[in-house]
């Protein structure tokens, strides 16, 4: 998976290492992110109650890497952003509510994340290059 950053929008981005197709729709849902120690995003939760995140989060699932950090059940979709060895401590992580964008596909697949980098009680400063 690849994170990127858009100056113009104040937005990272997170797609696959070769993102899947072209972007037709947009649908924000509820989410939460988790924040470690200097503004560091550790993962991204997308909630859903109305409808299950798995047919969207498929070509993401058939990724032999991204799959490893997607957990999916019938509240949500958490994406994970670091690894397990990296273990961070549970007190150092924050978590912030705010909405996400999924970009999806013309199949409603989907393509990216769009995660405000900034907003009410948080700022995600690593990795948009800010640290």
């Amino acid at each position: 998976m690849r994170l990127s950053y858009r100056s113009s929008e104040n937005i990272l981005r997170l797609t696959l290492d070769v993102e899947s197709g072209d972007v037709v729709k947009k649908h924000v849902f509820d989410g939460v992110i988790d924040i470690a120690d200097q503004g560091r995003l550790v993962g991204i939760e997308l909630e859903s109650m109305d409808r299950s995140l798995a047919p969207i989060f498929s070509t993401w699932l058939k990724d032999g890497v991204a799959r490893n950090y997607i957990e999916i059940d019938d509240r949500g979709a958490y994406v994970a952003l670091s690894t397990p060895s990296e273990d961070i401590p549970e007190q150092h992580i924050r978590t912030a509510e705010l909405p996400l964008t999924a970009e999806l596909d013309v199949n409603e697949r989907l393509v990216a994340i769009a995660i405000p980098r900034r907003g009410h009680g948080y700022e995600i400063s690593f990795p948009s290059g800010n640290q």
